[in-house]
Formats: C-alpha cells, structure tokens, sequence
C-alpha cells in the first residue's frame, strides 16, 4: 500500500492508496490534507484518485455517476512511479501501465501557507487518446473534523455567485440542504458541479470554493480564462473536492493527444485555515506574491477614467481641459480616455467597435493627449475592446478572421469575435492596436470584454468546440505579454462588462482589473468588499464618480467605497466648486495614510447587513489590519442607526467622514442613510 505523510506549516497532506470497493484488487492514489493536529488515520479514510482524468471511451467505476459527472472513471487507476520531496515542492509521476503517464506537481508557499497544484498528461502510448477531462487539483477524503473524521456531517460549501455588477457574493449552504447526506446503505453518489460555459469566467459564479466546520476551512481557487467547473463530490463516509478545465460533458471540451504529446492543466490553489476570511486573505497575499507589475503600480497612484464624464463621447478638447483640471490633485498619475474616440459620425461607439480607426473630427491629434498628460506628470490611457468586432464596423464583415461554429459566423447580438489564432487577426492587432498605441504615446490600457462565445469555436484541425475556444482565450492571454514586450512600463487594465474576466490566469498577467461595471450606485461598497475577497485590493479598480451638485456625503460615501482597492475617479472634474475640490482632496491625502493597509493588510470583517442590493437596507463594516493599525470603513445604507466597534488598545489617530461618532473604549458612529466613514486605528505600545 502506498502511504507517505508530508507536514507544510500546519497542514498534513497525505498521499493514499485506496481499495476501489466493487473492483477487486484495483486501487487508487488519493489527495488529502488536514490540520497537522488532527487525530485521523490516513489509511482508512475514503480517498478517490488525485488525478481525475477521463479518456472518450472510458468506462464508470460508480454506479449512477454517468451525465452527472466524468470523475472515476477507468482512467484514474493509476500507481504511482515515483515521488519525490524537494523543499516545498512534491511532484509525484504516476502511470497506468500503458503508456499514459502524469505528473502531478504540489509547491507549498510558507509566506502565504498556500498550495499550488496542476497535472501534465503525456502520452507514451503507441495511439491518439482524446483526452476529454484532466481536472487541475482533486482533494479527498474530506469529513469533519470535529465529528472524528466520520462523516461529513456539519460541513458547509461556501460559493461566490456573480452576475453583472454582481460580483462574487457569498453563497454558504450545510450539506444537509445540498442534499449531502450519506445514503442509509452507503450507496449511490451526490454531486454539486458548477462553473461557467465560455470565456467571461467570472460570471454565474467566480472560480472558487471552501468546505469546512467550526473547526477549519478548505479553501481552492483555479485559474480559469475559459469554460470551467468545480466538482464537489460525496460518496460513502467523507467526500471530494475537484475542478479545472470544463469537461465534454459540461463544456464541450475534448482534445486529441498525439503519442508523445502532453497536455497541462491550469493551476489551482488551495489552502487549509481556521476560516473563511483567512482562506480568502491567503489566496489574496498568495495571488500578490506572483505579480509582476511595471514601476509606476508600485505606488498604486489613484486614477481618473472620463467615462462618467462624457458617456462614450470623449474630444480632443474635452481631454485636455479634464488633465488640466487634475491639477489639484497630485495623486492621480493616470487619466484614461474611455470609449468613443474611434466611432464614426453617423455612429454610436457602442457597435462601432472593431475597426479602431481614429476620429480626426473629434481627435485631429489623438498623441496630443499624452503629451498633455506627461507634462502634468500622468501616463494617459486609452480604451480597447479588441477581440470584438461590432455590427456597425468593417471588420464584423471580415469573415476569415471571426470566430465560426459549425461553420456560420458566431453572432452574439451585435457582436461578432475575432479569431485571434489567425495572421489576418494578428496583422490587423499589431497595425491597429499595438502601433497605434505606440505612435500615440499612450503608456496604459483598459480592455474591455463586453459578450461571451460561449461553448466554443471552430478549429481548422476540427478540434471540439470547448478546445477551439480555449485556444482563442490562449491566444487573447498572449496578447497580453505581446502588449507588455511592445510598450516598456504599459499598465494594462483588465475589463469585462466590469469584473467578468476576474480569475487568477489573466489577473496574473495584468496590472489591475475594474472591480465591477457598478459606476454610481449605491451597493459599489458592498460589491467592493467581495471583490476584495479574491483578488489584491492593488489590483482592485474602483469607481469613485464625482458630481457637480451632489452632498457632501455622497463624495465621501463613494471615496470610502472606493478605498478597499484603487480609487478610479470619474464624473464632473470640470465643473466643481472649491469645496468640493477640498473635500476630494481631504479623502486623497487619506487614502495615502492608509494604502499600505489597502494593499497589504488582512481583512479582519466584512459584515454586511443588506439582503437585496437595489433596495439596499442596512450597513456594512468592513475592517483591515496590517502591522498594529487598523482601517475601519462603515457605509450606512438605511435610516439612522448606530454602530459600536471595540476601539480596546487602539487610538482613533484620522478619520475621514461627516457622521458624528465618538472614539473611546467604543468607536461609536452614529449613521444616516448613504453616509460612510474611513477611520485609522493605531495599536497603543
């Protein structure tokens, strides 16, 4: 019997082998982990294979399990070769015997205490195998702690549900209402799958889970720039945790592997902590440890997008006055053009995308902007939606580079997608998108990403639809480095209909995402709190939309929202009074006090109150610590009401807000509706 014990900080992983019952003498090589503390025995808990692979042919090893889910299936009976242990880092080869091979690579992080997992197939077999499942990570042999390690009774899953300015709200459900109870016989399987169909990843649900009691909390995150799933899975005693790539069952997705090819999963990452907030503060820090990023993010300067200035109606003239008027505000260092510069006369800028020809009515000298910018000590930024082409523009007519299925041109509305696996879309980009920046002198860029191909595309090599699409978002991915080669120092901002393509991949490899398409209303702080959850608040843009006639509080409400990542301001820049000019730069020199606990600090509590967004009542509190000092930002949404916070070995030492409170033993704030407040505790020596 296989049986190694590997200890990583806290965290007791357990590579075991285990008897498939109803399959005499097969076995396979199971994943789990546990607190380092826990009293189990590894040997006798109800592990499935660490690799879960399906081939097109495969029979099931459990009943009822076919269109349900592709786990166990043949293919997962695998020994292991070898496994080796080196520093953090286990990698473990194991084979079927006839020629199909993987490697399955685990790397554990100390700072962070997270762990990073992926597997490569490769096949040594005389044959094509057409691989139609190859998950990044499975986790089993999960159960309660706190009942013994017997059962899985009192766990819960924990989802993040997104939507269109909905982005990754908690959703925790007991297994008991999943339906997770163990059947009377130990008999018959239960599956909860979920994920997202094509290539806005962030949508129905973001790409995470956590399973856990009152006793500790599992926590996985995969990166996921296409079609993906996550699998939670209970059969007998304890259950599984598995996910990656969408399968063909759910996504369409089968990939031919010739002999001596190999194909490699994205990476998942998954880490064991006593709770939620703590998972989600590792997978952050661990996402922060792997960003590289040009030298101006390192200061994360605050930036102002015209966009809900000029609603896709942006001039050359416009432009300038608005750097002008930036003036009294030293820490913007990013003035970004929104959408609109390319749009015909006789045109909206909605469908006209595509061509990306500039407009010389409105823009004679579109470089005229960053000069302007550059002399006021701003890089100057401009929107993209390149992979789309919109009805209204040339391009949506270009048949041999839009994206097909089953040979008709793939039409979502008015939008047709580049296929960006081909040389007529490559020279387009390079001539259109990649020189145009360059003569223009612009050192940033917001894609955009407004529609979804969904299952997939058509390949020439007549590849499933789920493999044409993932290629296509292979190819956009790409684009991103070719983007950062071309232009030294280019900040690249990741957009989708707002946070559509948050997920760990494309997050990695740009300089920030904008958190939401939520520009103005009143639930942006509690979106932004759940989008802090999942990704570094560094990378976290959020709108801050100033007007000419609004309260005071109202400015302040949308500042301290916009706190918890990086403050995009936007709105009337040109049209506000000396007041209101000093109220903005009072919450800017605040945000300054207090960036190094935005960007690096752990988020102690988010409790919101409010259970409908769009008749938001209620408040919410969000708090962040980093090296003895507290951020506190409460946002009222209700009628008046208090909120008492225990201040005990803190001094309040700045606030931002225009609520009345009280600072003793007590932070004592008294509410009103759509007021908020942004307090700096300092921990007394």
């Amino acid at each position: 019997m296989f049986l190694k014990k590997y200890i990583f900080g806290d965290t007791a992983v357990s590579y075991v082998e285990t008897p498939v019952e109803g399959h005499e003498n097969r076995t396979v090589i199971g994943l789990a982990v546990y607190p380092k503390d826990a009293e189990i025995e590894p040997e006798k808990l109800c592990c499935d294979s660490l690799v879960q692979v399906a081939f097109t042919g495969d029979e099931a090893l459990i009943d009822y399990t076919l269109g349900v889910t592709m786990r166990n299936r043949t293919s997962t009976l695998l020994h292991v070769e070898r496994q080796m242990r080196e520093g953090d880092t286990v990698t473990t080869v194991l084979s079927d015997g006839n020629g199909n091979t993987y490697t399955h690579a685990l790397e554990y992080s100390p700072k962070t205490g997270v762990f990073t997992t992926h597997v490569r197939y490769t096949n040594h077999s005389d044959m094509v195998r057409t691989l139609e499942m190859l998950s990044s990570f499975s986790l089993s042999g999960i159960s309660s702690v706190a009942g013994g390690c017997k059962n899985t009774m009192g766990l819960t899953l924990t989802r993040m549900t997104s939507a269109w300015s909905r982005e990754c709200r908690l959703k925790t459900e007991s297994f008991s209402a999943l339906g997770f109870d163990m059947s009377w016989a130990r008999y018959g399987v239960k599956v909860e799958k979920f994920g997202q169909v094509g290539s806005m990843p962030n949508r129905g649900y973001y790409p995470f889970a956590a399973v856990g009691d009152n006793t500790f909390c599992l926590g996985v995150q995969i990166e996921a720039p296409y079609s993906w799933q996550i699998e939670l899975y209970e059969e007998k005693e304890t259950c599984a945790l598995s996910g990656g790539l969408g399968d063909f069952e759910s996504a369409h997705w089968r990939k031919e592997i010739l002999p001596g090819e190999s194909f490699t999963t994205d990476k998942a990452f998954f880490t064991l902590q006593k709770d939620l907030n703590t998972v989600c503060n590792a997978l952050v820090h661990e996402q922060d440890r792997r960003l590289s990023v040009p030298q101006s993010e390192e200061e994360m300067p605050v930036m102002y997008n015209e966009y809900c200035a000029t609603w896709g109606n942006p001039t050359e003239e416009l432009m300038l006055k608005m750097i002008d008027a930036l003036a009294p505000f030293p820490q913007i260092k990013y003035f970004v053009i929104d959408s609109g510069w390319y749009k015909p006369e006789d045109k909206g800028w909605c469908n006209a995308i595509g061509d990306w020809n500039i407009n010389r009515t409105i823009f004679p000298d579109l470089s005229l902007i960053s000069k302007r910018a550059k002399e006021r000590g701003m890089k100057a930024g401009i929107w993209y939606e390149f992979e789309i082409a919109g009805r209204d523009s040339e391009t949506f007519h270009q048949k041999d580079m839009l994206l097909h299925r089953d040979g008709s041109l793939l039409t979502s509305k008015n939008r047709r997608f580049l296929d960006l696996r081909t040389e007529e879309a490559e020279s387009f980009l390079q001539e259109k998108l990649l020189r145009q920046l360059r003569e223009n002198g612009f050192g940033y860029i917001k894609i955009d990403y407004n529609d979804n191909i969904g299952v997939g595309c058509d390949s020439e090599d007549g590849a499933a639809l789920g493999e044409g699409g993932r290629q296509v978002t292979e190819a956009s991915l790409e684009w991103l480095t070719k983007l950062k080669d071309g232009i030294e120092g280019l900040v690249i901002e990741n957009c989708s209909s707002g946070g559509s393509r948050i997920e760990p991949k494309r997050m990695n490899l740009v300089s920030m995402c904008s958190f939401s398409d939520a520009h103005e209303c009143a639930e942006i702080p509690l979106v932004a709190a759940n989008v802090s959850r999942v990704i570094p608040a560094r990378q976290s843009q959020i709108w801050a939309v100033l007007r000419e006639n609004e309260p005071d509080a109202r400015t302040i409400y949308s500042l301290c929202a916009a706190m918890m990542g990086r403050i995009c301001l936007s709105g009337d820049i040109l049209k506000l009074s000396a007041d209101k000019i000093a109220l903005i730069q009072r919450g800017l020199a605040f945000y300054e006090a207090v960036k190094e606990i935005v960007r690096r600090g752990d988020i102690l509590l988010i409790d919101n109150s409010v259970e409908y967004y769009r008749d938001p009542k209620g408040r919410q509190i969000y708090i962040k610590e980093w090296r003895g000092q507290k951020l506190v930002i409460v946002h009222f949404l209700d009628d008046e009401s208090v909120v008492g916070l225990d201040m005990k070995g803190y001094t309040l030492i700045k606030q931002y807000t225009d609520l009345e409170f009280t600072a003793g033993e007590t932070l004592e704030i008294h509410g009103e509706k759509f007021h908020a407040g942004a307090f700096l505790l300092q921990k007394e020596i």
